[in-house]
Order: C-alpha cells, then sequence, then structure tokens
C-alpha cells in the first residue's frame, strides 16, 4: 500500500469517527430535549380525620377532613382530596385517571363484621353501585360507575405552578374504608383492624411533545387512632409509585 493509499485510508477513517461523533451528539440532543418535555407526576401523603357526617343520620364516619402541620382541621368539602403534583420538566395534559378497588370482596368482609356484631346494617355492590340499606344507619347509593374515571386539562411543573392540583378520592372508596372500620370496633376480642386493599390509580398523559405517559399509584389508608364506637378516626392516607 503506498503512501498515498495510507493517507486517504486515514482520512476516511476520520470522516467516519467524525460521522459517528456528531450523531451521538445529535442523539443526546434529541434524548436531553425529550427529557426537557417530560412530566413526573406524585401524589402528597395526607393526615385525616373521619367523623360523622352531619347531614346524614349514620354514625359511620364517612365524612373526611385534611389535617394541617397545625394539627387543625382543613378544608370542610364535601369530598376528599390528594394533592397532585408534577415533580417533572415538562406540562402533562390531557390527563385520565382510572380508579379500581376490590368492591365485592370488601363489601363482604364488611358484610360478615356487620353480622358478626349483630349490627342491622347490610351493603351490596352491583352494576357499579355501592348501596348501604339500614334500618339504624339509613340508606345510601354511591354510584361508582360515575367515580372510577377522571379527566384533568393539565398539570404544570411545580416549579412553574408551586399549588397542586387537588385530585378528588372517589366517594364509593371513602365510605368503605370508614364502614369497614367502624364495624371492627364493634367486633369482641379483636385484637387488630382488618387490612384495607391498596385503592388504585392509573393515570395516562401526554407532554407537549405528543409523546404518551402511564403511572400508577397504590393508595393505603393507614389509621392512627379511632374512639371505641368508630365514629371518630383519625389516619393519613398515602401513596406508592408502582414500578
Amino acid at each position: 500500500m503506498t503512501n498515498d493509499q495510507i493517507i486517504a485510508l486515514l482520512a476516511s477513517l476520520g470522516a467516519c469517527f467524525s460521522a459517528i461523533a456528531t450523531f451521538l451528539t445529535v442523539r443526546q440532543i434529541a434524548k436531553q430535549r425529550q427529557a426537557s418535555y417530560r412530566p413526573e407526576l406524585a401524589l402528597s401523603r395526607v393526615s385525616v380525620e373521619c367523623k360523622k357526617d352531619p347531614i346524614a343520620s349514620s354514625t359511620i364516619p364517612t365524612f373526611w377532613t385534611p389535617i394541617g402541620d397545625d394539627g387543625k382541621s382543613g378544608s370542610l368539602s364535601r369530598t376528599f382530596s390528594l394533592p397532585l403534583s408534577n415533580i417533572g420538566l415538562g406540562t402533562a395534559k390531557g390527563i385520565s385517571v382510572f380508579w379500581s378497588f376490590p368492591f365485592e370482596s370488601v363489601t363482604k368482609q364488611v358484610n360478615d363484621l356487620a353480622q358478626k356484631t349483630l349490627s342491622a346494617a347490610y351493603f351490596k355492590f352491583e352494576k357499579d353501585l355501592l348501596i348501604l340499606d339500614s334500618e339504624s344507619l339509613g340508606q345510601s347509593t354511591s354510584m361508582w360507575g360515575n367515580q372510577k374515571h377522571e379527566t384533568l386539562d393539565y398539570v404544570l411543573p411545580a416549579a412553574v405552578h408551586h399549588e397542586p392540583v387537588m385530585l378528588k378520592l372517589p366517594h364509593a372508596y371513602t365510605q368503605i374504608v370508614s364502614s369497614i372500620l367502624y364495624f371492627s370496633t364493634k367486633e369482641k376480642d379483636r385484637k387488630s383492624f382488618p387490612e384495607i386493599p391498596p385503592l388504585i390509580a392509573k393515570f395516562e398523559f401526554s407532554d407537549i411533545g405528543e409523546a404518551k405517559h402511564n403511572a400508577t399509584f397504590s393508595i393505603q389508608f393507614q389509621i392512627s387512632a379511632i374512639t371505641g364506637d368508630g365514629s371518630f378516626i383519625q389516619g393519613y392516607v398515602e401513596s406508592r409509585k408502582n414500578v
């Protein structure tokens, strides 16, 4: 191989390496640009007081209010919400939230407790309706079918908008959780409270580049204190992001 051929070969290899380096640089820039669009949703833990609904005859503590850092009850809204924040760099938009909870098995568990404690109450879950029928606690219907899907227009990054969006928990969930704890207090020789299954929240959303994203959270109610008759509960609601 002549010197001219060697020089030509080295020049070709240099051009090839330069092209590869340029490609890798462009790909890294594209990844960084994509990362700048990416939202990241997060749910905050909230302390809660559960007490009797002031406009209902039932003593089941279905009226949930958040507790602030000062230990005082917060909003008196008829729905309980979790703060939803976007800790990513980009805006999350077109957000759909899909809730799921094992109402069939938990309803059976509540009815078993009511029967053991000789409480005149019966729950049934059918056609996406959670129904309470009781002479002493009244009658009510929570329409789970209208609660298990929610939409949000957008959630801005926390660096831009510091206040979180309040995500309303389904009423049927708060009612059945309150009920299972309420009836469990009346059980004789009770050694522990029943474990409450998590409420699952699945999020589907887009970023400003129209890329699709999803995130799933397990939301758990944890009890801190409860009165002897079950009419008042203190606890907290926390979430864990599923990988």
